[in-house]
């Protein structure tokens, strides 16, 4: 009886060991609602969990995570890049440059991962190739050169064209790679900053698409991308307890609640509760005098003191009766990259009080902020928009 008692415990022993060992594969595989997804270890590329991943797909705008590549490498960061006709006519994403306006090739760098500005991927192209399809070429031969050999790209920003596609593998053989290039990290993980046009006084609101950079229990940095074709994409990584993990998702329903789990299950369920505090803005970065644009680099304002006031602005976009109606653009604006939120708000008293549901764009730190954002939604939607404070 002692003896089957000793074996009983050395087989738990030996299944509490194999669960431990295991690590990932102690929590059931995460649901995803994209066509392809992977995770796998940063520092050695080693496949935690993978869902399809070497379907070639559209991308979208995780093409820019290459085309920023090249820019960064290119050791020109301090060109200043000519906006040209053809750039600024490009769609539906952008920081609405106008032909012949000069952006620092850094700040085109920002603009197109943080806001995903296809104008300012096109300018990057013409500037550090002859041509767009040769750009796509360049970018083509340094995935080749990382190892994402099942990877073509045509195009520096993502918008759908035949002949242009990678795999959530080879996107995520792309970032790791990123991930060791001077000031990509510092960028991804900028949630926002204003930069300069040289030779004018205007300057251009950038902020990061990500939701996961700092509303997560961890800091996420990544490029999120859309289109009809590629549906939601995105590829990032994310850090806790010395690890970490990068993750893909391509042609994803969910892209939100896609990565988290694949987050969550890359950490074995072992992330924190709750997010601390973290501290994305960048300082004031100011370019060195005689140089022909003002503010280069402009951070957004830092929180109130503690028990000071702090301010928010929206972007409203309209109110609706029904809801279905707001939710209706609410997908309509997400699907292009931007915080939509439905407040309820009554309206009317007594027996003519009715429910409405206002649709908002943000919130947002400042007024600029906020209005760079109503200007970008004035050139890929015909909304009225108006700043509203909160």
């Amino acid at each position: 009886m002692q003896r089957r008692r000793r074996m009983g415990m050395r087989v738990g022993m030996v299944a509490v060991a194999l669960l431990v060992a295991g690590g990932a594969r102690a929590m059931d595989a995460p649901h995803v609602t994209g066509k392809s997804a992977i995770i796998v270890d940063a520092r050695n590329g080693q496949v935690i969990w993978s869902l399809n991943p070497d379907d070639e797909l559209p991308p979208a705008s995780t093409t820019k995570v290459m085309t920023a590549i090249l820019a960064l490498e290119s050791g020109q960061l301090r060109d200043y890049c000519e906006a040209s006709e053809a750039a600024c006519m490009v769609q539906p994403s952008k920081v609405n440059l106008r032909p012949g306006q000069r952006l620092m090739l850094e700040d085109l760098v920002y603009a197109i991962l943080l806001n995903s500005a296809n104008d300012a991927a096109i300018t990057i192209a013409e500037h550090l190739a002859p041509s767009v399809p040769a750009f796509g070429q360049m970018m083509t031969a340094r995935a080749r050169e990382l190892g994402a050999t099942r990877t073509h790209f045509v195009n520096p920003h993502g918008l759908t064209e035949d002949g242009h596609y990678t795999t959530a593998r080879d996107l995520t053989t792309i970032f790791r790679y990123a991930l060791t290039v001077p000031k990509f990290r510092e960028i991804l993980g900028t949630k926002a900053v204003v930069v300069g046009v040289e030779n004018s006084t205007r300057r251009i609101a950038l902020h990061s698409h990500n939701r996961l950079l700092d509303s997560y229990r961890i800091p996420v940095i990544g490029k999120t991308g859309y289109t009809v074709a590629a549906k939601k994409c995105f590829v990032g990584a994310g850090s806790y307890n010395g690890r970490e993990i990068v993750v893909a998702v391509m042609g994803s329903r969910d892209l939100w609640g896609d990565t988290r789990r694949l987050l969550e299950f890359g950490f074995d369920g072992q992330l924190p509760p709750l997010m601390t505090a973290h501290s994305h803005l960048k300082g004031s970065k100011r370019v060195a005098p005689g140089t022909s644009t003002a503010v280069r680099h402009e951070a957004m304002p830092s929180p109130p003191a503690h028990g000071a006031r702090s301010r928010r602005y929206a972007v409203n976009v309209g109110t609706f009766d029904r809801r279905d109606r707001a939710e209706r653009l609410q997908r309509a604006l997400g699907r292009r990259g931007f915080d939509v939120a439905i407040d309820q708000v009554a309206d009317g008293r007594g027996r003519h009080r009715r429910t409405r549901y206002r649709v908002e764009v943000g919130p947002y730190s400042n007024r600029g902020q906020a209005e760079s954002a109503a200007r970008t939604m004035a050139a890929q939607v015909d909304l009225p928009t108006r700043i509203v404070e909160r």
